[in-house]
Formats: C-alpha cells, structure tokens, sequence
C-alpha cells in the first residue's frame, strides 16, 4: 500500500522505503574495511568523533552524512573524489564509530561538533562541505555560521527549513488550494507518526540490543544497501541494534530542522538570495517521482523550487536534477556526485600563474 504524504517530508518516506540499488559496483573488501573500523578518533572536548580521511591534496572535502546515517554511507563517492585532493568523511556523536553525546542533536549542536572536529583535526580552511538530506542542511547551516571555513558547498538532495511556508504559496498556484492544504495536513500527520516510531525504536533499544531479524529492527533502520557490499551492511547491523545509535538516531531526527522549528525565524535572517556571497555551490535533487500520483508531483515540484532557491544563496550557485535517482544519491548515482564536487574544487582552486 502507498502511503500518502505530503510534499515537504517526501524525501524522509523514500529514503525509508526506497527499493535498494543493485550490488553491482560494490566497494572492493579492503576499501569497505576502511568503513568498518574505527579510524582516526578526534577528541573534541572528553570524547571522541571518528574521522575517516584519504587522499592528498591542499583543499579537504569533508562529508557530512544524512540522517541515521554515517561516513560508510560515502563509499562510492569519497574514494573517487580522493583521487584528486584530499577527503574526510566523519561519523556524528552516537553513530559509527563515534562516542555518544549529551543533549539533543540539533543542528546547531551538529554544527558545533563539526567545527571542534575540523579544528582538533587541524583540518586546513576553507574546505569543501558535501552534506546529503539532514546534513544537507547542516553543511548549509555550517557555512552561514562558520564562512570563513567553507570555500564552497555540494548539497546532495537536501533538506529544507521553513519548507511547508515557503513552499505553501507555489502549491496553491499550481495545484489547487485544496490539494495544498491536503498535502500540508498529511505532512503534519505523517511527521507526528515519524517521531512515534523514532521514540519508540530508542525505548525498546535500552532494555537491550535490537534483534536484527525483527520487523522492530527493520522499523528502526534504514533499508539494507547491497551496493555498499556485505561488508559494510553486517557492520551497519552491528551497529544499528544498539542503544547509543537508536538515540542519536531518534534524537538527530525529533530536533532536526523538521522536527523544531524554534530555530525557523533566525533561519529566515540566515538564507537569504546571495547570503553565501560568491562560494561556488551545486545543489542536487533526485529525479524519480511518479507524476501520475498528485502528491507526488506536488512533492516534486516544490522541493525543486526550494533547492533552486537553496542554490541562489550563492552568487555562483547551481541547482540540478538527477535523473533516475531516489533520495539516497551517492547510492544511485555516486558520479554525479563526484563531478559537481570536481567543478566546485575546479572553482576554488586559486589562479594559475602565466
């Protein structure tokens, strides 16, 4: 049975049950090992992150990883663009590799712990922010906060603050006031569901680790992904039973920018038309949709017009579809990925003498 959800959330129900891509591709088991143990941990004030890096090169393209998940996610992507200069992919507190947190994982505590990681890495700035869904928007939020550290941006389907305000307008014009309404109300309903199950999937963890083979732990978890290999998925299965990552997972998720929106009126200051000066950035949305379902096309529609305008807080920005991909694009099309980081690298490389 299809669910019917509205436009702004869409994005959160396909990358819950979106039909996985196929093995083919599959990182090699030596580079899956560098995923599935523990790298370099980085104290950022009495624990510990865990961050991934490979390649060489002046500028550092950081990854920050979606919702639920983490650096693993980043295996067909971070390899290629480490072919070229240098690349660090990191996991968030309570997921991965890396210590758990105290306090609610909102954005801004995201971006706090991201910018104790860059400077107790010494990572050199400004560097190349790559941010997928949930961390697309943290990349976002980061460069608003911290623009001396970011040289520029590749925002990989992501997430939107103020999504149901600013969208609200375009759905009336285009779809019909009650159809806008329709879908705005199932958003509220479906997000209200989210956070139940969320709430529900941390609580059953603390008595003990989740049973993989459980239908509970395929509620809690996200679909299993065969073109990261076996490797990588019996790590994820490792990891995803316990405590520790179903908190940081529900928490990560219940504050997001969907999740609270105290933050929504200091978000509206910070994302305005050329708010990110010249930084060369490319904002990539994901092509599949089913035009013939209302809500569907409706979801499509206005996450386009978002990302466009997400893709104008640069001077430089660039905005693009993705054709036959789902939400999870480093899955479904890790190249295009690879060559909107090359052209945003290719932008911030510093002139070449005569």
């Amino acid at each position: 049975m299809k669910l019917a959800v509205g436009p702004f959330l869409s994005f959160l129900l396909m990358a819950l049950v979106a039909r996985p891509a196929g093995a083919a591709g599959a990182p090699p088991p030596e580079l899956a090992r560098v995923y599935v143990t523990p790298q370099t941990a980085v104290d950022v004030g009495g624990r510990r992150l865990n961050l991934v890096c490979m390649g060489s090169g002046d500028r550092v393209v950081l990854f920050e990883s979606g919702g639920s998940d983490w650096s693993d996610t980043w295996a067909l992507v971070q390899p290629a663009v480490a072919a070229r200069t240098r690349t660090c992919a990191y996991d968030r507190a309570g997921l991965g590799h890396s210590d758990p947190a105290r306090g609610a994982r909102t954005p801004v505590a995201i971006v706090e712990d991201l910018h104790a990681l860059i400077v107790a890495a010494k990572l050199p700035t400004p560097l190349v922010l790559v941010g997928h869904s949930l961390g697309g928007f943290n990349a976002k939020l980061y460069a608003a906060l911290y623009p001396q550290d970011v040289a520029g941006l590749v925002l990989v389907d992501p997430a939107e603050d103020r999504s149901a305000d600013r969208g609200r307008a375009l759905l009336h014009r285009r779809f019909g006031a009650s159809l806008a309404a329709r879908s705005e109300l199932l958003d509220q309903a479906f997000w209200t569901q989210l956070a139940a199950r969320y709430r529900g999937c941390a609580e059953a963890a603390r008595s003990g680790p989740l049973d993989p083979d459980s239908l509970q732990y395929r509620r809690c978890t996200d679909p299993v992904r065969p073109r990261l290999g076996p490797e990588i998925a019996a790590e994820r299965r490792r990891v995803q039973v316990t405590s520790v990552y179903q908190e940081a997972q529900a928490s990560e998720i219940l504050n997001s920018v969907y999740g609270d929106e105290r933050g929504d009126p200091v978000y509206a200051g910070l994302f305005r038309p050329g708010a990110l000066g010249r930084k060369p950035l490319v904002v990539l949305t994901h092509g599949l949709f089913d035009p013939r379902d209302p809500l569907d096309a409706a979801g499509q529609t206005v996450m386009i017009a978002l990302h466009q305008e997400t893709a104008r807080l640069s001077r430089r920005g660039r905005h693009r579809v993705v054709p036959a991909t789902g939400h999870n694009i480093q899955l479904d099309a890790p190249e295009a990925i690879v060559a909107a980081i090359s052209g945003v690298l290719e932008a911030t490389d510093p002139p070449r003498g005569p």
